[in-house]
């Protein structure tokens, strides 16, 4: 992969680097956490000085719980995932140019999203389908 020539030097991208890898352990251990819980293994017997219920409602209720937890786990492994790839980039020399187009990305939007891959024209486009 030649590195295009919008992308950002490596000491450029050297403090969005740390910011990634900051993210990348907050987000590991919520998912590990999230994960845990979902899968009953936060839980501990007796912990409330309550016995489970066998109520309908009540199981229902943990099953909803235990679905939207994990698709916040799976979410936050889709986020896991692009931070891996921005890292890559870094690696790589082509952090900061849009993979699309590669135009410069603004430094105020890696400063929101540092592992976007795509200007905001192209991401929009993309989005679009």
């Amino acid at each position: 992969m030649a590195r295009p020539k919008n992308a950002m030097k490596k000491l450029e991208s050297r403090p969005f680097k740390k910011i990634l890898l900051s993210l990348r352990a907050r987000l590991r251990d919520d998912v590990s956490a999230m994960a845990d819980l979902a899968l009953g293994q936060g839980k501990t017997a007796g912990g409330s000085g309550s016995s489970p219920s066998n109520h309908m409602a009540d199981k229902g209720t943990d099953q909803f719980e235990q679905e939207f937890t994990l698709s916040l786990v799976e979410n936050d492994e889709e986020t896991l995932q692009w931070i891996a790839d921005a890292l890559d980039r870094i690696e790589l020399g082509a952090y900061g140019a849009c993979e699309q187009c590669e135009r410069r990305i603004p430094k105020q939007r890696l400063n929101v999203l540092p592992f976007t891959a795509y200007c905001v024209k192209c991401a929009s486009e993309i989005q679009a389908g």
